[in-house]
Formats: C-alpha cells, structure tokens, sequence
C-alpha cells in the first residue's frame, strides 16, 4: 500500500469542516484519572513537580511488504507530576501527572506536528547515590489524547481554501484523518539533585495505529519519542 504522507511528499486531501478540539466528556475523564491519585494516596503524601524538555519524535508507517521511518522531528513537551510512594519496605512510587507533548515526524521538506495531552501511569524506584544524589528509573504505559495538528511542506502550514489542514479535526469526505486516542510504553530514568533538581531521559513507544481514514487501510502509522527534559519537585 502507499506509505502516507510526510514519507510520500504529497499533500494531504482537501480537509472539510473544522470540529471542536476536545470533547467535555473525554477531558472530564482524563481529570478524574490524575484526581483519582488522591484516593490511592492513602496515607503517603503526594509529591508535586514540574518538567519541560525536548522530545524527538518520529513516525512509524507500516503496509504489507515493508515499513519506513520518518526523520526525527524535533518538539516540545511540558507538564507537572504527581507521585507517592506505594510500598513501605522498598522506596518504589507511582507516578502520574499530565503532559503537553508533541509528536510527528519529517521527510524531504514535509513535517506532521501532533499535540497531545497526555497522562502516564508509570512505577518508579528511587536509588540514592549518597546524600546529593538519586536515581529513579521508571517504567509503565501513557494514554495520549489528540487535541491538534498540522502539516507543512518546507514550513509553510497546508492550507485548502484558506483554512489549515487538521490532522484531528478536519473531515475530509465526512472522514476524521486520525485517531485522537494513542497509547504506549514509557521507559525513563531521571537524576535528581538535592531531591529537588531533576535531569531525565525517556522513550515513549506508541501501540496503536493511529491511522484512521486518511490512509489506505492496510498502512499502519505509529508514534514513537525520545526525550530529554529538566524537572523540578516541589
């Protein structure tokens, strides 16, 4: 089948009617999630921070007879945690939060930029390398949500009579392009300083194929990231 576009150069179809960005329903349940981490609290505080980083992201498309990557495409994401501790005897936590990620990917010229609110579920184990020093690798899954998008071709946004190409929001033949939902493994290990001052870095594996009707139905389009970030506990 055709790998889609940025991996074949060509522009998208004609987009139809615009529609709103995010659901009331879809938000209301990603906040019940992160709100939800009280009640698993229990007795153990919660701990608060906050991050921003670099993310390189590149998609994934795959059809019968083969599979192409796109280059990396450089992001951006940022966000707050939340974590507790989850076992008395060994120093592991859960950790939530939600992020503003994005992901996409570049070939010849072509970009795909994806936004995403984003929520992990990830355990984390905390090993202290002295008294300035801890090392908390992590491992679990996220759940993204598509809020929007665009494509440009040599950074000019593709429009189509005067409105921008959405890869979320626009129809095109009363058709979405792609599906808002993803989810993923997240692997990641951060380094934090006086218990407060972090450096990390990750990589986030996309599981579903987010193609919806934009493409031919036998290519397969995954989202994958590697980032770096900055992170503060509060």
């Amino acid at each position: 089948g055709r790998v889609p576009y940025p991996f074949c150069g060509t522009a998208p179809p004609k987009p139809g009617r615009l529609k709103p960005i995010m659901t009331m329903k879809k938000l209301l349940l990603l906040t019940a999630a992160v709100a939800a981490m009280h009640f698993t609290a229990g007795a153990q505080p919660l701990e608060w921070g906050v991050h921003a980083g670099l993310n390189l992201a590149c998609e994934r498309a795959s059809a019968t007879g083969g599979a192409v990557a796109a280059n990396s495409q450089p992001q951006f994401q940022a966000g707050f945690t939340l974590s507790t501790r989850v076992a008395r005897a060994v120093p592991l936590y859960f950790r939530t939060g939600l992020d503003f990620t994005g992901r996409g990917g570049e070939s010849d010229g072509a970009t795909d930029n994806l936004y995403y609110l984003q929520l992990p579920l990830t355990l984390s184990c905390r090993i202290d390398c002295g008294r300035m020093v801890s090392i908390r690798p992590e491992v679990g899954f996220y759940y993204a949500l598509g809020l929007f998008a665009n494509a440009k071709e040599e950074g000019v946004v593709l429009e189509y009579e005067g409105r921008r190409f959405d890869y979320f929001n626009t129809k095109v033949e009363g058709r979405k392009a792609l599906k808002r939902s993803d989810l993923g493994l997240r692997f990641g290990v951060d380094a934090v300083l006086k218990r407060h001052y972090g450096i990390g870095i990750g990589y986030d594996q996309g599981l579903l194929n987010i193609n919806k009707n934009l493409y031919e139905s036998d290519v397969k389009l995954r989202n994958g990231v590697f980032y770096i970030r900055l992170s503060y506990d509060l």
